[in-house]
């Protein structure tokens, strides 16, 4: 078996520290074999917010899978959004992420469904593009793992429909080849946690989202992530969900779902 914790929304700069240490002392006593961090590492993109996220990746022992969100590129410097968005954020990860992890038992792939700017109002939402695709789908559909898992920021399917927070563009005309290629597909960018089902051929593929992993802006829920055990006839989903207690703000296992993947 391999256990998955599925993250998103970090945001350095808007952090609960006590979330972020909470998680850090959790993550060896719950087993985790690999952490997913499905974007949105800072608030604004600034050289400080990177330099914590840093640190937090750093102290993780497990491998790291990390693909970029809206909010890992510099917010005011025009010129760097439009010319090297993701300069920041690489000088900053490159040493403790990437963008694919594989073994005998799981291949982990993921694109970058974010935009320093766009022909649009709303620079915030996603895209999913054939160029952006090609290649993490082309290494799934080769790869020999039993379990291929598929990683961005913006939802691809969710409650929503592609409405509002989560108009990415172009999203429902890839989600059956997604769904065709990978059996998990891990998202972030709403702050809500849900499980989203496409079948492909005798088998389900499974959309699931993060809640916002360490920051106040929790919207409709509260702060959590995903814990992800997966196994050959479903995975298991449990949700951690942010709490008060005596020390402060602290994680707890929360809803648990089974997803059958026939």
């Amino acid at each position: 078996m391999t256990r998955i914790a599925h993250i998103a929304d970090l945001h350095f700069g808007d952090e609960s520290p006590d979330l972020v240490a909470d998680f850090l002392k959790q993550l060896p006593d719950i087993g985790v074999d690999i952490v997913v961090v499905a974007g949105d590492l800072t608030q604004t993109g600034s050289r400080q917010e990177f330099a914590q996220a840093a640190e937090f990746l750093a102290a993780i022992e497990a491998p790291v899978v990390l693909t970029p969100g809206n909010h890992d590129t510099p917010l005011l410097n025009i010129g760097s959004r439009l010319t090297r968005p993701w300069r920041r954020l690489q000088k900053a990860v490159e040493a403790h992420s990437a963008p694919r992890f594989s073994n005998d038992r799981v291949q982990i792939e993921s694109f970058n469904s974010a935009r320093g700017a766009q022909f649009r109002f709303d620079w915030s939402l996603g895209v999913v593009s054939s160029r952006h695709l090609q290649a993490p789908l082309k290494a799934l559909a080769d790869g020999q793992a039993p379990t291929r898992i598929l990683t961005a920021h913006h939802p691809i399917l969710s409650p929503l429909e592609n409405r509002g927070r989560a108009r990415t563009r172009r999203a429902p005309r890839f989600a059956q080849k997604i769904a065709d290629s990978a059996d998990l597909v891990l998202t972030g960018h709403l702050h809500q946690h849900f499980a989203c089902p496409v079948r492909s051929g005798d088998s389900t593929s499974w959309f699931v989202g993060a809640s916002t992993a360490f920051s106040s802006r929790t919207r409709e829920e509260a702060a959590g992530f995903n814990l992800i055990d997966i196994g050959a006839t479903h995975f298991d989903l449990l949700q951690y969900r942010a709490i008060e207690s005596d020390t402060g703000l602290r994680f707890e296992p929360s809803d648990q779902t089974r997803l059958d993947r026939s």
